[in-house]
């Protein structure tokens, strides 16, 4: 081979290995890095670390906390240095060292356009920032077998993990071990994307105030049916202001879960017995002590009798006047002096009662579930079941007099509470309103019951079911034709009690429910606390779903109009029953019910049965294949 042809072959080899390098520069140079950029709130805790998501629209976000500094901020991204370009120009930025992010656009900016260019690629992505809120970040031990994926698919898949909960201002305010993180609720859980949460703490923690309010479970509600994202919070609101006792203490957050933004969540107590919750005797700590060693209690097996046998004949899953418990269980002993031990229960649809360990369904088909304790005993069980049985007799009985015991209604539940919980589903129009997570509780030896505490409002005050001529109605009653509500509006006491607390002139209740509206009121105080968490929230979730927002005619659907709207809904209603009721003068009263809530509710129910039941047939079908 001659020189010259020697000199061409290196010639063109080496043009090709500078062609070669140029690719490879150049896709270096155009590589989408924006997955690897990244946040950490708080420098000394891990588990604050946060990375970009996309958002509904296609787009690419970074979801930063109320904590960050945009004028110093820092991020992380592969390549160390990097420019940084904004509407009004560009910065040289260094991975792991705080710039000034508010430099680049104009004062006011709330969305921040940027794309961030490295020697390993390029990120485009915008930024928003939340205001006023703690956020919590859940870190998964596994968070690739049991992530936020495996936790959202099923109530049954536990998790384990760690949890921080960061001030506004950047401090950290908890940071731990979770040994339970799992999904709740029913409808919300089953229907929605954005799932609702509980966490156990390893150790008792106050997350939402004074150290009197430490405990390990904590409830984390996604109000996804309620684009507002205050109804939970305004109603325990309206609940607490109207002295109903164990009102859980709550508050709206950011969550992050494995370093994704989640949305704005309401962080709160949970319904339970506990000494700074339902502060009642724990009869299923009662029980689990007393069956320590005990196979019955480790491997539960779940018996139906009738209540009017004391637990003598079987009785079907779901029979009237029946009650559920586990057998062979030892029963606890009593407190020296007392007479009975005290029971938390919720009245629940009918359909969801198999799931539940214990419980009764009353003679007139109601299913009631004792959430405390979890495991009736056989004596536990027939007492509950036959005390709830004579409240039912009294109040469906003439006059609310229970004649085979001698006792009216007020003798078995406290009128004042029974009164208040009514008026805040009323007032709500609650779909779920003395037919779901409706609780009371039995303090041990006492003779009266509690209505409360409250919970469960998010589908509530005009939403949810996309029926607006019904819900979004703030005229008319909705709860009058439910379980014990409508044979209590029947008894002349009952309605003389929620006459006068809906009274203008001095009405605990008219009080406590005018006190939300205004501009000092709790309604547009909360709206405009969580403004920027709302807008960052809304980037993930839709907005405009019919089921879960409602405005007024030929508003836009927007969250300013949803809270302007819930504002209206709440003074127009309040008025309107307070004028209604004040005619209500001994025999003399008039009960005008929405047009067409039974049958709604009917068909409601015969739909829910029948999608219930092919769940069912679909987990059995699965199973087969596990």
């Amino acid at each position: 081979m001659n020189k010259t042809v020697k000199k061409v072959i290196l010639t063109v080899f080496a043009m090709a290995v500078i062609m070669l390098c140029f690719a490879v520069t150049s896709f270096a140079a155009d590589a989408d890095i924006t997955a690897t950029v990244g946040y950490q709130a708080n420098a000394e805790d891990a588990n604050t670390v946060i990375h970009t998501q996309n958002g509904r629209d296609g787009s690419t976000y970074l979801f930063l906390p109320s904590s960050a500094d945009l004028a110093n901020l820092v991020l992380t991204f592969d390549g160390t240095e990097a420019t940084l370009t904004g509407a009004n120009g560009s910065i040289a930025v260094t991975s792991g060292s705080a710039f000034d992010l508010t430099a680049l656009f104009d004062a006011g900016t709330e969305e921040y356009a940027v794309k961030l260019t490295s020697s390993a690629g390029q990120a485009a992505f915008t930024v928003m920032k939340s205001a006023n809120v703690r956020s919590m970040y859940l870190v998964s031990d596994d968070p690739v077998n049991q992530g936020r994926p495996w936790v959202d698919t099923a109530k049954t898949n536990e998790a384990t993990g760690k949890m921080s909960f960061i001030s506004a201002t950047g401090d950290v305010d908890y940071s731990g071990t979770l040994t339970q993180i799992k999904g709740r609720g029913n409808a919300t859980f089953d229907n929605f994307i954005k799932k609702p949460y509980q966490i156990k703490l390893s150790k008792k923690a106050a997350l939402t105030g004074g150290s009197d309010e430490a405990n390990k479970k904590w409830v984390l509600l996604a109000n996804a049916a309620d684009n507002t994202l205050l109804h939970n919070l305004v109603a325990f609101d309206i609940a607490n202001a109207a002295g109903l006792p164990f009102t859980p203490k709550c508050e709206l957050i950011d969550l992050y879960y494995d370093g994704e933004y989640r949305g704005s969540y309401l962080l709160s107590e949970k319904t339970e017995v506990g000494s700074t919750r339902v502060d009642i005797e724990d009869l299923d700590e009662l029980i689990e002590d007393a069956n320590a060693d005990n196979d019955a209690y480790t491997n539960p097996v779940v018996v139906h009798k009738t209540t009017a046998s004391k637990g003598e004949t079987n009785a079907a899953v779901n029979a009237k006047g029946s009650y559920k418990y586990v057998t062979g269980l030892t029963e606890p002993a009593l407190a020296e002096g007392t007479t009975h031990h005290a029971y938390l229960l919720e009245i629940e649809f009918i359909w969801r009662y198999p799931d539940e360990q214990s419980g009764f369904v009353t003679e007139r088909g109601q299913a009631v579930v004792t959430k405390d304790p979890e495991y009736l005993t056989k004596e536990t069980g027939a007492f509950i079941s036959q005390f709830w049985q004579d409240f039912e007799n009294a109040v469906y009985s003439e006059n609310g007099y229970n004649k085979k015991t001698g006792k009216y209604y007020y003798d078995y539940c406290d009128l004042d509470s029974l009164v208040k919980l009514y008026l805040i589903n009323e007032l709500g129009k609650n779909y779920d309103g003395f037919r779901s997570s409706c609780f009371f509780y039995l303090p041990e030896d006492s003779d009266i019951m509690y209505a409360g505490p409250v919970w469960d409002y998010d589908i509530c005050f005009g939403n949810g079911h996309n029926n607006r001529a019904l819900m979004s109605n703030p005229n008319n009653f909705y709860v009058t034709d439910k379980y014990l509500v409508d044979g209590l509006i029947k008894i002349e006491s009952f309605r003389d009690a929620v006459k006068a607390t809906l009274n203008k002139e001095d009405g605990e209740f008219y009080t406590a429910v005018m006190a939300l509206l205004g501009e000092d009121g709790t309604i547009e105080k909360q709206a405009a606390t969580i403004d920027a968490s709302q807008k960052m929230n809304f980037k993930i979730w839709d907005i405009t779903s019919d089921y879960s927002i409602v405005v007024k005619d030929g508003a836009e659907k927007t969250y300013e109009n949803a809270v302007d709207f819930f504002q209206y809904y709440v003074e127009t209603r309040v008025n309107w029953l307070s004028d209604e009721t004040s005619s209500w003068n001994g025999d003399n009263f008039t009960i005008t019910t929405d047009s067409g809530t039974k049958r709604y509710n009917s068909l409601t129910l015969l739909f829910e049965k029948f999608v219930n039941f092919f769940k069912t047939i679909a987990a059995w079908f699965n199973s087969l294949f596990a």
